[in-house]
């Protein structure tokens, strides 16, 4: 026999699966029942939501306060089309009320400052709520 193959390889590579497979099963079913029991890591910025903006209430965002965080009313769309700002620099604050949605503010942003909150409207692009910005066009009452 002139081969550098060694004897009884593909012997090993089974007994190395069949020892191998059973162990990561039973690992990833244990993390899957337990998942307190290991340590997860888990970004404070926006990266990775995937929880896209696209209406929170019956009626428009611009004219009713439909986004409720935190105290308060309230808070109103405050723009048209969502702006673009980097996920790496949105944090969390928390979910809103209905529980759907991310909110988020700029890193620059003080520790417990007011709105403007942000919701992820897509990748790096955000919708702005804040206080009313958008009034109903005035149409006088029919006599």
């Amino acid at each position: 026999m002139a081969t550098n193959e060694l004897r009884d390889t593909p012997g090993r590579l089974l007994l190395g699966w069949t020892l191998l497979l059973p162990a990561l099963v039973i690992l990833a079913w244990r993390i899957h029942l337990h998942p307190a029991d290991y340590e997860w890591t888990e970004y404070p910025t926006a990266l990775g939501d995937t929880a896209y903006y696209s209406h929170i209430g019956p009626d428009d965002d611009r004219y009713t306060p439909n986004l409720k965080f935190g105290g308060g009313e309230g808070w109103f769309r405050r723009v048209e089309s969502p702006q673009t700002m980097d996920d790496a620099v949105m944090f969390k604050l928390g979910r809103d009320a209905t529980g759907r949605y991310l909110v988020y503010q700029p890193a620059t942003a003080a520790p417990g400052a007011q709105p403007p909150f942000y919701l992820k409207a897509g990748e790096n692009s955000y919708v702005e709520f804040g206080s009313r910005k958008f009034y109903r066009p005035y149409a006088p009452k029919a006599p």
